[in-house]
């Protein structure tokens, strides 16, 4: 069954893919009001690890990932992707938002080209590349289109397309799936365990959804309310690869009930 950590256990000794060392974050509103939004976050997340981060909005879970992509400078601590601080933007990171964010005049094609083109990388080669993630993602055929000729779910496969052609390390989704409806979302889950393993990518990926994240995760992360800390880990021990029967499954329930436990006693509700 899982195992339950303090957020400071979480923090191995042996080489992860990230490592966050009391990172801390504080900033200012429009009005002047300073909001303190991570208070001395640590977190170690090993290669090609799944980790899911829950907690209640305005808990930090954004702010985080952002941090990590480079987009945010934190006030203190460390972020490290390997070996390396993270000092800003990392051709080694790719970020799916809340969103697709798909430029409405270019092509299917063209929107996934788009970290080629920022990155200066090899255009044809990379071309070869988006075609194969297309293919992947479900999408072969659709490369010609434009962005308000799919649907939603099409739209945010694409993104996931666009955020691995540059062949990160890490995948950064910020509630990728929130804005679709229950079936396209379980759909879209079951596709993306298939593509992250495809891929060989490490994960972490915000959600507001207990039973996405127990479907998802190899590991939980639950952030209290803000200021944002780790207040548990807890390691999901279910057998991969995950079908849609899985979520009725006795284990699979015990695991939501855990979380929930967790969130509660915390005062936060979902």
């Amino acid at each position: 069954m899982s195992t339950v950590l303090k957020a400071d256990r979480s923090v191995a000794e042996s080489p992860a893919e990230i490592r966050i060392t009391d990172l801390s974050m504080r900033y200012r509103t429009v009005s002047g009001d300073s909001v303190f939004a991570l208070d001395r976050v640590s977190l170690a997340i090993q290669p090609r690890e799944f980790v899911c981060v829950v907690g209640t909005s305005g808990c930090g879970k954004t702010t985080l990932l952002r941090i990590i992509a480079g987009l945010v400078r934190h006030t203190a601590g460390r972020v490290h992707l390997r070996d390396r601080e993270i000092s800003g933007p990392s051709a080694d990171v790719g970020i799916v938002f809340q969103g697709p964010v798909l430029l409405p005049w270019k092509t299917v094609l063209e929107n996934v080209m788009i970290p080629v083109v920022v990155l200066g990388l090899d255009r044809d080669a990379h071309r070869r590349r988006a075609m194969e993630l297309l293919d992947l993602v479900g999408l072969s055929g659709f490369e010609d289109k434009y962005p308000k000729e799919l649907s939603g779910g099409m739209q945010q496969r694409a993104s996931i397309a666009r955020a691995l052609v540059h062949q990160p390390s890490l995948l950064l989704m910020d509630e990728p799936f929130g804005a679709l409806d229950a079936m396209t979302r379980e759909t879209m889950n079951l596709e993306l365990q298939r593509i992250v393993k495809d891929a060989a990518i490490t994960v972490l990926f915000i959600t507001h959804s207990i039973q996405e994240a127990v479907f998802l995760g190899d590991r939980i992360v639950v952030m209290t309310p803000r200021p944002g800390r780790i207040a548990e880990s807890m390691t999901i021990d279910l057998p991969r690869p995950r079908e849609l029967d899985a979520m009725s499954a006795p284990e699979f329930g015990s695991y939501v009930r855990a979380v929930r436990r967790l969130l509660n006693a915390r005062g936060m509700t979902h």
